[in-house]
């Protein structure tokens, strides 16, 4: 007798969603039931959890979910293949934003997404998709609904006198004890007045009324204490700015936000309205006296990526994070009509001592460090060869040939203007030029509407393979006007590049993003200096320099 073999299922990789809002503390949403009621559905469903994502934070906005964000990220990777989530509430509360997300993860990515205490059937059937659909719809009034009463509630609160979040430098609230299924502090309603830094908020005040002292002036003073603000951070010329306009401390409900009246609070006042009017009147002199106008758009080629090597150390436990604060980058600003980079922390508390240099000294180091880029063979070939696809679209295409057909009878229209006195110089060349560069980019692309049809696909291809095989030659080209050639540049750096760190008026380090340290002839991490220092051959040898 034949003995069957039974088909064991391969279990599902999954993983699990869980987001719990403020709001909700108390509606049966907390994470550990989210997370024991998923776990069970997955046991009983031959599902294995590989991670889960957590975020604890209110609101609609799926982009401000770190973690959910993270997760959609992981799914385009295709790490797992289904999403368990509590309710449907948890995923999104917004209709647009789920059915998007659904649908890249369901319909592109393949991934499912099941709602385990919610019985929908299959999402692809017709009654699956409504009902998923109606709840949705309910989740996203639920929370417009919400918000509403978190408004009306936060607004009763301000007419009581007590203020809302957390109290700014000078102020603490008791601490109560620890909430442990939350793993955070539980604190008391009440502001008081915290003795060791209110002392410092009136020096701040009383420094500033003097008119001695500047905000980055007093940002040092009162660093040189050793005290941090209440995010751990040293004071900066921001954060003085911000507490010498903070009218909380004469004792009211205040919001930097327009709309919300001024109130008196339940919490006691730091300073007089007479120091605080005596400040404002000197912010109002020298907003008057060394205030100038915002400087018009100025095109800088390194911006976002230049970082003063002095200030590393502020850098230490922010390395991949995108959105961390006070990071020791340099800023963009003029000096005497020429563009140049500066030191945030220099600016804002005189903390360190990189003097303000002119951009086109780290740019001219930085376009020489270019031009030893070398681009693999793998990437040589599929550039060609998309190269030749466009070309042969290009070449093919009746709408191309049309658009440039138009653009050639609107040049022809303008000249005959012009000709016919129609048209002053300055106005027939802002109407001609943009219309010309058009017409050649087309031409320069092999399109034509006549039998001159210039170079052939072939022979554009090799003129496109002799500059990716020299890049230097190509980096160093002078083709197309200064401005486009500039931004060309300012892309391939922003593409390829993560951080430029400079001391005094050298580049002392580069470092490549992680996927495009091939590209550079001898490139490698150096270890043991901070943060890193990228070495990297010029294109011409295979001797490794440092900047």
């Amino acid at each position: 007798m034949q003995t069957k073999i039974k088909n064991i299922k391969k279990p599902k990789i999954g993983v699990a969603y869980i987001r719990e809002s403020t709001e909700e503390q108390d509606k049966g949403f907390s994470p550990q039931n989210q997370e024991r009621t998923i776990k069970k559905y997955a046991d009983d469903n031959g599902i294995t959890i590989i991670e889960t994502y957590k975020d604890l934070i209110s609101g609609r906005n799926a982009l401000k979910r770190d973690d959910f964000q993270r997760m959609i990220s992981d799914a385009g990777q295709h790490k797992f293949e289904v999403i368990l989530v509590f309710h449907t509430s948890r995923f999104a509360r917004n209709v647009q934003e789920a059915r998007q997300y659904k649908d890249l993860l369901r319909k592109k990515l393949n991934i499912d997404v099941i709602f385990v205490t919610q019985h929908f059937g299959d999402s692809d059937s017709p009654s699956g998709f409504l009902n998923e659909g109606i709840n949705e719809l309910f989740d996203e009034h639920y929370s417009r609904q919400l918000s509403f009463w978190m408004r009306t509630s936060l607004a009763e609160k301000r007419l009581q006198g007590n203020q809302i979040g957390n109290p700014p430098f000078g102020y603490k609230k008791k601490k109560l004890g620890f909430d442990e299924d939350r793993k955070r502090p539980i604190y008391a309603k009440e502001w008081h007045i915290d003795k060791k830094e209110s002392e410092i908020v009136r020096k701040i005040f009383k420094m500033y009324a003097t008119g001695k002292y500047s905000y980055a002036d007093i940002a040092g003073e009162i660093n040189k204490t050793g005290i941090k603000t209440q995010l751990g951070n040293p004071f900066t010329y921001s954060s003085i700015k911000d507490t010498l306009g903070n009218k909380t401390y004469l004792g009211l409900i205040y919001s930097p936000r327009r709309g919300f009246d001024l109130r008196p609070g339940k919490h006691k006042p730091i300073i007089t309205q007479k120091m605080f009017d005596d400040v404002q009147e000197k912010i109002g002199e020298r907003t008057h006296n060394h205030g100038r106008p915002t400087a018009p758009y100025r095109f800088y080629l390194l911006q976002g990526l230049i970082y003063c090597q002095n200030c590393v150390k502020y850098i230490k436990g922010k390395e991949d994070n995108p959105k961390a604060r006070l990071l020791p980058k340099m800023y963009c600003y003029t000096s005497k009509g020429a563009l140049a980079y500066g030191c945030k922390f220099r600016k804002e508390n005189k903390s360190c001592d990189q003097e303000g240099i002119r951009a086109e000294i780290i740019d001219d180091q930085v376009l020489s460090y270019m031009e030893g880029l070398v681009i693999p063979e793998d990437i040589i070939q599929e550039t060609l060869d998309k190269v030749r696809r466009i070309l042969e679209k290009i070449s093919t295409s009746s709408s191309n040939l049309e658009k440039l057909q138009k653009a050639k009878a609107k040049l022809e229209r303008i000249n005959v203007i012009y000709e016919n006195g129609g048209y002053d110089t300055k106005e027939y060349l802002s109407k001609s030029d943009p219309v010309k560069k058009e017409i050649r980019s087309y031409e320069q692309l092999g399109l034509s509407d006549d039998d001159k049809t210039g170079f052939t696909i072939d022979e554009r291809v090799k003129r496109a393979e002799k500059y990716v095989r020299d890049f230097s030659n190509f980096w160093k080209s002078e083709i197309g006007d200064t401005e486009a050639r500039n931004r060309e540049k300012k892309a391939w750096i922003q593409m390829t590049i993560k951080r430029i760190w400079i001391k005094g008026k050298k580049v002392v380090a580069i470092e490549p993003h992680e996927e495009f340290k091939g590209l550079f002839v001898s490139c490698q991490k150096v270890l043991g200096q901070a943060p890193l220092v990228t070495f990297c051959a010029r294109s011409s040898g295979d001797r490794a320099t440092a900047f």
